[in-house]
């Protein structure tokens, strides 16, 4: 160790060696300060190494490092001042800003997902993307679709500009119910509208559903560290209700900011189920629709070929509007098959005028105004052939459901009565307007309707329109002669001519027939209708109709009647012996004898 001590300023320096010599050392210059450094074994208090360590007592967090004593303040310290230094204290205090930092985050992640969904529902009414449209038109080649009298319609209901209802569109397939809706979406590129198609399980159109509007159904919810329910626990009912709860507040803000109600369409709304499930869900929809119609916060579309989701709805509807749509006529569907198949021809290739008016009318009296079916006609190679087709096509496709079995088992008696009661419809409207005249057309004599004395309908409604709010299909143009109108009868004609109530709705379902807003039963199209007038012009068809429900009839007298079957004949003889009436019966068994008086009081006893 070097230890220093004063010196004068001009002292010279001693140094001492480690043998106890020392010198001096003179400075050179003498205003600088001098030390003297002196380095003697005895001086030294360097300590040896290495040191043995000193075991040191455990220091606790409540310790006091010091050595300093403790002094009387320490002892008058409260309960609560020693346990806030505790280390129990510093454990709960740590535990406490944990958890409270845990639900500060799952109270901000809540509240930013509640606003996220909100966000990307908000963005499915966006315009651009739709799943439905860019269904329609990426490498469609029909893309240009026939502009139908109902498409203004449709348009303002798309666009927002019709205010406080919903719609209900009905017709059978193919009159272009779905593609009306598509083309006003594409006109204004999907702005505040969504596009939802049904399904027969409920489960699939809840997926539809959340992809329609961009929702998930709390299936992305990060919370089951806080043990929430499954969302799927409830059904799809619980989902879509949940779906709609959030629509509800996308729309009100929609409405207050863009001054027009969102639009959500669903489309083939018949495919839901026939049963109560189905039922609940549609209901469901409709309430919804009657409430943001009268608020005026979303307007919803339904379309539908079958006449039961009619007759569902109409039963709660107050704010609902009918949209029927049928064929076209016959000006339309020339023009319509004329530009379809121009479209065709160019389409392929193919350096071809369009064919003569004489084959487009020949095709109109075949197929009628169904546009689906003049759009699959314009794409064959030789129109008139493809027609034929068709109509042995939907021939044989009609005589596989309801065709007759004269002499039919048992078995099938319920099948058979089904068939035979629709083949009474059928022809009943087949025979209404006259058969197909031959080809080069010649022109034919004009056929009244048969005599019967069933209340018939005299002119097509299709034109028809009428002032109220129920009912807003648009005029049709100027009827021409050349225009096919499909038959009908109302439907309580069709119930007493089928002799049945409960075989409409099935043949409703299947497209064999089809039931308008007014009750009307007609052939679901002319395709079927001249399908059916070469069933029934066919040798014998009469007779096989009638031996059918002869054999019905018997069939179900038979399960009507009670059969006593003995196998064994028997005989019955009546005797005295001893005074006592016998009676014997030959094949059943022992003879009958009355018990005596003593055996009377015997077994009375």
């Amino acid at each position: 160790m070097i230890r220093h001590r004063p010196m004068s300023r001009f002292n010279p320096i001693r140094l001492t060696s480690p043998t106890n010599h020392s010198f001096l050392l003179q400075p050179q210059y003498p205003f600088l300060p001098i030390r003297t450094l002196v380095s003697t074994s005895v001086r030294l208090d360097i300590p040896q190494w290495p040191n043995p360590p000193v075991p040191q007592p455990p220091v606790g967090p409540s310790d006091n490092l010091t050595d300093t004593p403790p002094t009387r303040n320490s002892d008058k310290k409260g309960f609560w001042e020693q346990w806030s230094s505790s280390a129990s204290f510093q454990a709960a205090l740590t535990t406490v800003v944990g958890l409270g930092m845990v639900f500060a985050a799952g109270v901000g992640y809540l509240e930013w997902y509640k606003a996220h969904v909100l966000h990307r529902i908000m963005r499915a009414f966006e315009p651009g993307y739709d799943p439905a449209l860019e269904l329609s038109t990426l490498h469609a080649p029909n893309s240009s679709h026939i502009h139908r009298r109902e498409q203004s319609l449709i348009d303002r209901i798309v666009s927002g500009e019709e205010k406080g209802g919903y719609y209900l569109v009905i017709g059978s397939k193919g009159t272009g119910k779905g593609t009306m809706i598509l083309d006003a979406m594409r006109k204004i590129n999907a702005d505040g509208v969504s596009f939802c198609e049904a399904h027969p399980d409920l489960e699939v159109f809840r997926l539809r559903l959340g992809k329609a509007l961009d929702f998930d159904f709390y299936e992305d919810w990060q919370g089951s560290l806080f043990s929430r329910a499954d969302p799927r626990n409830g059904g799809p009912a619980l989902d879509v209700e949940r779906a709609l709860n959030k629509l509800e507040k996308v729309a009100l803000r929609y409405a207050r900011k863009n001054k027009r109600p969102l639009v959500l369409a669903f489309n083939n709304i018949h495919l839901f189920p026939n049963t109560d499930e189905g039922h609940g869900l549609l209901h469901q929809l409709q309430q919804r629709a009657e409430a943001w119609a009268e608020g005026g916060i979303m307007t919803m579309i339904f379309s539908t070929d079958d006449f039961w989701c009619l007759d569902m709805m109409k039963k709660n509807a107050s704010r609902m509007r009918i949209l029927s749509v049928y064929d076209l006529s016959a000006s339309e569907s020339l023009k319509a098959l004329r530009h379809l198949r121009a479209q065709a021809l160019t389409n392929r290739g193919l350096q071809r005028d369009v064919e003569e008016d004489d084959v487009l009318k020949r095709v109109y009296e075949l197929v009628g105004g169904r546009t689906s079916y003049l759009a699959r006609v314009a794409r064959a190679d030789d129109m008139l052939e493809e027609a034929e087709q068709m109509i042995e096509g939907e021939k044989q496709w009609l005589l596989s459901k309801i065709g007759l079995i004269p002499e039919h088992d048992d078995d099938v008696m319920d099948e058979q009565k089904w068939a035979s009661c629709s083949w009474l419809l059928l022809r009943h409207l087949a025979k209404m307007i006259p058969p197909l005249s031959p080809y080069p057309l010649v022109e034919p004599d004009a056929t009244s309707p048969i005599d019967n004395d069933l209340p018939l309908a005299e002119e097509s409604a299709e034109g028809e329109t009428s002032n109220s709010s129920v009912n807003v299909t648009p005029p049709a143009a100027e009827p021409s002669s050349a225009d096919i109108h499909l038959p009908y009868v109302t439907y309580e004609a069709a119930r007493r001519i089928m002799t049945r109530t409960d075989f409409l709705n099935e043949l409703d379902h299947y497209h064999v027939v089809s039931i308008d807003l007014n009750h009307h039963v007609r052939p679901d199209s002319l395709l079927l209708l001249r399908a059916a007038q070469q069933v029934v012009s066919e040798e014998n068809f009469d007779e096989d109709l009638d031996t059918t429900r002869d054999r019905v009839d018997q069939i179900e007298g038979l399960h009507r009647q009670s059969e006593l079957t003995v196998k064994e004949p028997f005989k019955v003889t009546f005797d005295k012996i001893d005074g006592k009436a016998v009676w014997e019966v030959v094949g059943l068994g022992d003879s009958f004898v009355p018990a005596s008086e003593d055996e009377e009081e015997e077994r009375l006893v």
